[in-house]
């Protein structure tokens, strides 16, 4: 028994979110201290409400423990809903690329009214890009517009933002990653709103400044609040986009989480919380808009 506990790697969060995957990244370093055997188990059964960050990390979960374990045996997740939900937001489509589920997971019968906004799309080239944008088009205009209120000028620009997230991840990570969104609907305060998530296992936010300035002083925190500053573009023609994602989410009473490194900064109006996080590869990032005139 005790060997089982050993090799198991278990995500005891129930809500994964930007804040609760603190807590996962820091049981995951744990658990990579004390286990050396290629053989090990990555527990999903605990699974309850996963947003799109929490979809992105899991993603990356698998592709980091893949790295260093060679068979890795996959327990989806108790609740049948969440296992449905998670497979029609292809979660386990991209899992099964490094690790071995233990069934084939249940899709359940899709609700009448789709809110998804976009399931997990890998990002790995140029033409990864070029779908996520045909689905934006379709997809993510019509409901910024007929459910949040965005005008066509936001829209664009939300579009191009997720562009150039998108473009970070193969200009500046040095890796691929994924991309997520879902809009939701808090029924208690009546108030739409999207999340998107978009995640990548590469150099992070630090080192990729580092190719145009002086960072051998820098916190990670230091690095990611620099980042969202519009003076510290990593290029001069063309910088990380964080700066124009946290204009966006300050015009519409949005929030901004930023992971990389050591550190998750937390952005909303004029606040900023640092908060540590276990170190982990890559930069990782949760984008929350809400509908027009909602506080």
């Amino acid at each position: 028994m005790q060997d089982v506990l050993e090799n198991t790697f278990s995500i005891r969060e129930s809500n994964l979110s930007a804040t609760s995957c603190d807590g996962v990244l820091a049981d995951l370093n744990s658990f990579f201290s004390r286990r050396s055997d290629d053989n090990i188990v990555l527990d999903l059964s605990r699974l309850g409400f996963v947003d799109p960050y929490g979809m992105g990390m899991l993603c990356l979960i698998g592709r980091y423990l893949s790295n260093r374990y060679w068979d890795i045996y996959c327990r989806l997740p108790e609740d049948s809903g969440v296992e449905s939900y998670l497979t029609r937001m292809r979660v386990f489509d991209s899992l099964e690329k490094c690790v071995t589920l233990n069934r084939a997971p249940q899709t359940g019968n899709p609700p009448a009214h789709n809110e998804s906004l976009l399931e997990v799309l890998n990002i790995e080239q140029r033409g990864d890009i070029e779908s996520v944008l045909v689905t934006l088009e379709s997809r993510v205009g019509a409901i910024l517009s007929e459910e949040l209120g965005y005008t066509v000028r936001e829209i664009t620009d939300f579009k191009n933002v997720v562009a150039e997230l998108c473009h970070n991840i193969l200009d500046h990570s040095g890796d691929h990653g994924v991309l997520v969104a879902q809009r939701y609907q808090n029924q208690k305060m009546r108030k739409k709103f999207a999340i998107i998530g978009v995640c990548d296992l590469g150099i992070g936010i630090k080192e990729s400044l580092a190719t145009r300035f002086d960072v051998s002083e820098w916190s990670d925190a230091q690095a990611i609040t620099n980042a969202v500053r519009k003076e510290f573009s990593r290029e001069t023609a063309r910088g990380l986009g964080l700066y124009i994602v946290n204009q966006i989410c300050q015009q519409h009473n949005g929030s901004l989480h930023i992971r990389s490194g050591d550190t998750r900064v937390y952005f909303r109006g004029k606040r900023t919380h640092v908060h540590p996080s276990s170190n982990f590869g890559g930069t990782q990032v949760s984008i929350t808009l809400y509908e027009k005139g909602a506080r």
